[in-house]
């Protein structure tokens, strides 16, 4: 018996529904945005120079992906370089936990040795989301819990180069510290010198004073190379950045500095064979896009132009990058050469139709003048310009930490004692969480220039705004925090509004000069003065659930907390 027509019509509308169904589940799932934390053991770009590379190089490469959209990225630092190792590890575990309580991720990622030995430290946190340990610095490490990602020096081609570019040097001095990872770099170096015996001689500077060491680097000759490690700490604990120390020996020793990281090719370091950062950032990308990670090319021959023309370098491998070697006008400035050009002929031709279509002299050589003046005008204004945006980059080059207040450390300290002090004097105290809304897309759009801005102009806006007995940090990457003693909720929230509007009257410009929007997201929370109980994390908790919530209900806003 044939289908009846009603029975054939009601199966195909089934089908269609089913059809429809199953597509918007695929698209939905399409539309589902990854998630992923990163935890780097280093502080901000300002103040550490590795870290800046890595940044540049993930940014790089996610930006050449074909996929259509990026990961939702969460950045954490430990701020070792500023505080320490002990110090940045302390309470992370907590604030982690709370912070992110609500954030389901697809990925964790640490970058050095620092975050690693944190992370796998913790197996608590974030209980079943994959971890990358990348540059764990731990030799055979195979974590049990992830996947490692080691990036070893090859000291063989490092030290290998030396003799072949520079055949005047006999003896190699290695500058390093009596950290763990620098002795492990440094048994490695051992092992290679043993295949230079008849032609190197090698010494080992890892236990002196700062103070030794420059003095130890200005007697030397041309016939000794100096080899940098990655050393931030002398005999005595006293602590420089491996940057300042690599630009200092540079400065003082009449003999070549090399190194075995990009981030210690500092102007006046020769170079070598050296872990690029930037690529260690590229492989980062591809782990938060959820790709293979290839640790091939991670290193490569990297030199000075300028101290290798000092030192009279000579055999640069084929494949070498050479730094700041420069550049004729020509190829330097060919197409601003072309367009002033283009401009002149244009302006000529324009002032000669004038010249035939006006008759009246007077008319005319009037209108030449006005052309030349506005001309002389736009030129001085363009050079008023030109002057003032190298003013600020020199400051910004010249800044640090970036904002000039206090930091996460700092805060903690002073909460504590200030919870103490409200304790004894039953005084009300007031703790803002604040945070720049929509900062990653700030990031994406107008790049990490204009992102600096926008936390320096925040930052700015905090210490203008707060009274002297309040304090003002950045707390993380976007984040701020204003401590308001003898402060209650109420005096709080209104401070609060009054910040959140203040920052919806300023911007900051983009590259290209348009104007970019602030807003920020306030969650307050007050200590009860009589009595209390709130420790500085608690306190700081409530905060962050507060600006969790008005980030939730759309950011703008300022939120009490329970």
């Amino acid at each position: 018996m044939p289908p009846s027509p009603l029975r054939t019509a009601v199966l195909r509308l089934l089908a269609c529904c089913w059809l429809a169904f199953a597509w918007l589940g695929s698209a939905a799932a399409a539309d589902e945005e990854r998630q992923v934390l990163i935890l780097y053991s280093l502080g901000s770009d300002s103040v550490s120079t590795w870290q800046k590379l890595v940044h540049k190089g993930l940014y790089d490469e996610l930006g050449r992906s074909t996929l259509s959209s990026t990961p939702a990225i969460f950045e954490e630092r430990f701020d070792a370089n500023l505080v320490g190792e002990s110090q940045a590890l302390e309470g992370m575990a907590p604030y982690l936990r709370t912070k992110y309580a609500a954030v389901k991720f697809d990925a964790i990622v640490t970058e050095n040795s620092i975050a690693a030995s944190f992370l796998a430290a913790h197996p608590e946190l974030f209980p079943g989301v994959p971890r990358h340990y990348v540059n764990h610095g731990r030799e055979g490490w195979r974590p049990t819990d992830g996947t490692g990602y080691e990036v070893r020096s090859d000291f063989a081609r490092a030290i290998g180069v030396i003799p072949v570019i520079a055949p005047g040097v006999r003896r190699i001095a290695v500058v390093g510290d009596q950290s763990p990872r620098c002795q492990e770099w440094i048994a490695a170096i051992r092992s290679v010198a043993q295949g230079f015996n008849k032609r190197l001689s090698f010494e080992y500077w890892d236990n002196q004073t700062f103070d030794d060491l420059r003095r130890a680097a200005q007697s030397l000759d041309r016939s000794t190379a100096v080899f940098l490690l990655t050393t931030s700490r002398d005999s005595t604990g006293a602590q420089i950045s491996s940057g300042e120390l690599a630009r200092t020996l540079a400065a003082i020793s009449p003999a070549p500095v090399f190194t075995h990281s990009e981030s210690l090719v500092q102007p006046g370091v020769v170079g070598g064979y050296v872990v690029s950062g930037e690529s260690v950032g590229r492989m980062i990308a591809h782990i938060l896009l959820g790709e293979p990670a290839s640790q091939e090319h991670v290193q490569g021959y990297l030199f000075d132009y300028s101290a290798a023309q000092r030192f009279h370098l000579r055999n640069l491998p084929a494949d070498a990058v050479v730094r700041n070697r420069p550049q004729d006008v020509w190829a330097l400035y060919r197409w601003q050469i072309i367009s002033a050009i283009a401009l002149i002929v244009l302006e000529g031709v324009l002032i000669t139709s004038l010249y035939i279509a006006l008759r009246d002299r007077r008319r005319t050589n009037a209108a030449l003048a006005d052309e030349r003046n506005n001309l002389e005008d736009r030129v001085l204004q363009r050079t008023l310009e030109l002057l003032m945006a190298n003013q600020k980059l020199e400051q910004l080059a010249t800044t640090d930490p970036l904002t000039g207040i206090a930091n996460r450390r700092k805060m903690t300290d002073q909460v504590s004692h200030e919870l103490e002090r409200a304790r004894r004097f039953k005084h009300p105290l007031s703790l803002l969480m604040i945070d720049i809304d929509h900062f990653k897309r700030i990031n994406d759009t107008f790049g990490h220039e204009v992102g600096d801005k926008a936390i320096v102009a925040v930052a700015r806006l905090l210490t203008e705004s707060m009274r002297s007995t309040d304090l003002a940090a950045r707390f993380g990457g976007e984040e701020f925090v204003l401590l308001m003693s003898e402060t209650n909720i109420e005096v709080a929230m209104r401070a609060a509004e009054r910040l959140r509007s203040a920052v919806s009257m300023i911007h900051v410009n983009a590259e290209d000069g348009a104007p970019v929007a602030l807003t920020i997201s306030v969650g307050v929370a007050s200590a009860d003065p009589t009595g209390i109980q709130d420790s500085p994390s608690s306190l700081l908790v409530r905060a962050d659930k507060a600006l969790y919530r008005a980030k939730k209900d759309g950011r703008n806003l300022v939120v009490a907390g329970q």
